[in-house]
């Protein structure tokens, strides 16, 4: 076995281990050049086995396939942060729309306190949160119940949306590539965030570190065509550019 296939079988071990790994802890474990650890990245991907991110990879499946219950705890901390941050855009009086994900739900405690905001989603995560709060304003999008996302989607909530107009749209992600645009893997996800998105007088996407660099198997829409990415931390150089020119904010969490 050559000392590339030794590398790639380490770092497919480390995967399953700790289902992520870095460029800089795998360069420093088997003393090898960043370039060197990207390559056998890439070629982990090219076989299925990971999906590369920002500064590492992640074991191919382990964030999409994982139930709601435990996605939700994953990062939980740089998620709160991301939460928060976007929760400080919704001003009293506002019309917002509240996608379902782990990190748009980390908006919700924050917006507690809101005067007069109405919140539409297709989640029911984000109506069960708002239950013990009767002067709350939620209106659940109806649709094909999808269990696995605790939310609803199907062209029943497709047009359901379409009857809405936005002050502001929180949208979550599934990947974000720096050629392809802002990603997801399944067509009902992108087809509703298009559509907030359009629907909606400002639109952000909330977004952990973990989807940058990320390719998911849709395009849901271009980099360029959303007002702000609230995130944790600084982003990648290239990301960073990329949306100053085109004067996209960046909100660091």
């Amino acid at each position: 076995m050559s000392f590339t296939e030794n590398r790639i079988k380490h770092i497919l071990e480390m995967l399953k281990l700790h289902q992520r790994v870095t460029v800089v802890a795998l360069s420093e474990q088997l003393h090898v050049s960043h370039e060197s650890i990207r390559r056998d990245l890439k070629e982990l991907e090219i076989r299925g086995y990971a999906r590369r991110v920002y500064g590492g990879a992640v074991i191919e499946g382990h964030d999409s396939d994982q139930p709601f219950g435990e996605r939700i705890r994953l990062g939980a901390r740089e998620k709160a942060r991301i939460g928060e941050a976007a929760a400080s855009m919704v001003e009293n009086g506002m019309k917002i729309f509240i996608d379902t994900g782990t990190t748009t739900l980390a908006c919700l405690r924050h917006l507690e306190a809101r005067k007069d905001v109405t919140i539409v989603s297709n989640s029911i995560a984000v109506a069960a949160h708002f239950f013990p709060y009767p002067d709350a304003s939620v209106r659940v999008l109806g649709g094909r119940m999808r269990p696995e996302y605790q939310a609803t989607y199907g062209h029943e909530t497709v047009a359901a949306l379409k009857e809405h107009f936005f002050d502001l749209a929180i949208i979550a992600i599934s990947a974000i590539h720096l050629e392809r645009g802002f990603m997801d893997f399944g067509e009902d996800e992108a087809v509703l965030r298009r559509i907030a998105r359009a629907q909606a007088s400002r639109s952000i996407i909330v977004a952990d570190s973990s989807k940058f660099g990320r390719l998911g198997s849709i395009h849901t829409f271009g980099l360029s065509e959303i007002d702000a990415v609230v995130t944790s931390g600084v982003l990648p150089k290239d990301f960073s550019d990329y949306f100053s020119q085109s004067n996209v904010d960046i909100i660091n969490a």
